[in-house]
């Protein structure tokens, strides 16, 4: 993507955590008010208060790292510009404006999760003690929220035949 930047430092690292929470608090906010199945709407609300804690946790992580306020609306940190397009690539799935179906909207978040567990599997090692536990733990959630939509649409499958 941009061979050249890298993400190294802690500022960045949680800039973009911070950002991807958000986004992905928006799309299962947004998610869940156009299912129309309720047990596939309960788990898009459910997700979304996840995402809603992490954005919480990365924040309070990134004013005890930096002694800045995590809360803006712009983007934190020396790598502004290259994180807005590595958030570009990670968010892009999460449109659904085109999407038809249950199926289809489950495969975008899970794309998401996937993504977005992979960035943080690449940038647990900027932290250690207490913020490294807490990065565990969220990957951890993460693995969890994949396990949850993949057995949603695993249902929605069942149910379709």
């Amino acid at each position: 993507m941009l061979a050249n930047q890298s993400i190294n430092s802690i500022e960045s690292v949680l800039d973009l955590a911070v950002w991807l929470e958000k986004h992905g608090q928006v799309f299962y906010e947004k998610a869940r008010d156009v299912a129309t199945d309720p047990e596939v709407a309960a788990l898009f609300a459910t997700l979304a208060a996840e995402e809603g804690k992490h954005c919480a946790i990365y924040t309070d992580l990134y004013h005890l790292y930096t002694g800045k306020s995590g809360e803006g609306e712009e983007l934190l940190g020396e790598y502004g510009k290259f994180i807005q397009l590595l958030i570009n690539e990670i968010v892009k799935s999460l449109d659904f404006e085109d999407v038809l179906n249950h199926e289809e909207l489950i495969n975008r978040a899970l794309l998401f999760e996937k993504n977005t567990l992979l960035y943080f599997a690449e940038v647990k090692p900027f932290f250690r003690g207490k913020a490294g536990s807490l990065i565990e733990a969220i990957c951890r959630e993460e693995k969890r929220h994949i396990q949850r939509l993949l057995e949603r649409r695993n249902q929605l499958w069942e149910n379709s035949k």
